[in-house]
C-alpha cells in the first residue's frame, strides 16, 4: 500500500518538488540533504545536478528508503547518493556537513519542529540554505485545523520557527505554479 501511495504522491508533487529544487540554486559541487525523500524522485533529480557533489537523504519510513534505494541504485553504487532511515530531530551527520537542505510536505508530521529545525541548522554549513515547502494553513482543505498527528502552519509560523532555531534570516516564497492548492516555501539561511 505504501508503494502505491508513494507513486501517486511522487507524480502529484512533481511540479512543486522541481520548483523547490530550483529555489536552492544547486551547484555541481553542493552537498545536499533531503529530509523525507519518499520514493526518491527528488533525490534522483538532485544527483543529476550535483556531478561533483553528494546527495544524502533521510526518511522515517523503511518502505520509502527501500523504494528510493532501488530508484537511485546507480548513484548509490557510484558513491554519489546515500540514503538512510532516521528522524529529523536526531540527524546522524556532523556539524556543517551540507550546503543545502530541503524538505517537502513533511513539516506537518514533525513532533518537535523547533528541535528539528535546530538540528537542520546544526548540519548546514555557515551561509547554507534550507528550503521547507508546505501547504500553508490558510490553503489547507477543511479550514486548516490539522490533527494531533498533522500540524499545519502559516508561512509566518515557519519563519518564526526558523529564526527561533538559529537561522540568521528566513522568508516566504509563494509557489508560482498552477497547482491545486498553492504551496509556499520558507527559505532559511544559516
Amino acid at each position: 500500500m505504501g508503494r502505491i501511495i508513494a507513486g501517486r504522491m511522487a507524480q502529484q508533487h512533481q511540479p512543486e518538488n522541481a520548483w523547490t529544487v530550483s529555489l536552492l540554486h544547486v551547484q555541481p559541487s553542493d552537498h545536499i540533504l533531503e529530509i523525507g525523500f519518499g520514493p526518491g524522485t527528488t533525490i534522483q533529480r538532485l544527483a543529476m545536478l550535483t556531478s561533483e557533489g553528494h546527495v544524502t537523504g533521510i526518511d522515517y519510513s523503511s518502505t520509502m528508503v527501500s523504494l528510493a534505494s532501488r530508484r537511485n541504485a546507480r548513484a548509490i553504487k557510484a558513491g554519489r547518493v546515500k540514503l538512510c532511515r532516521g528522524n529529523v530531530v536526531n540527524l546522524p551527520f556532523a556539524n556543517h556537513t551540507f550546503d543545502k537542505v530541503l524538505s517537502i510536505h513533511t513539516l506537518y508530521f514533525w513532533q518537535e519542529p523547533l528541535r528539528a529545525l535546530a538540528e537542520i541548522q546544526r548540519v548546514l554549513k555557515p551561509g547554507g540554505t534550507l528550503a521547507l515547502t508546505i501547504l500553508p494553513r490558510e490553503k489547507w482543505p477543511g479550514g486548516g485545523t490539522g490533527t494531533e498527528y498533522c500540524i499545519v502552519y502559516s508561512g509566518d509560523d515557519v519563519v518564526k520557527l526558523m529564526l527561533d532555531a538559529g537561522f540568521t534570516s528566513a522568508h516566504v516564497e509563494p509557489c508560482p505554479l498552477p497547482t491545486q492548492f498553492r504551496e509556499l516555501s520558507v527559505i532559511g539561511i544559516k
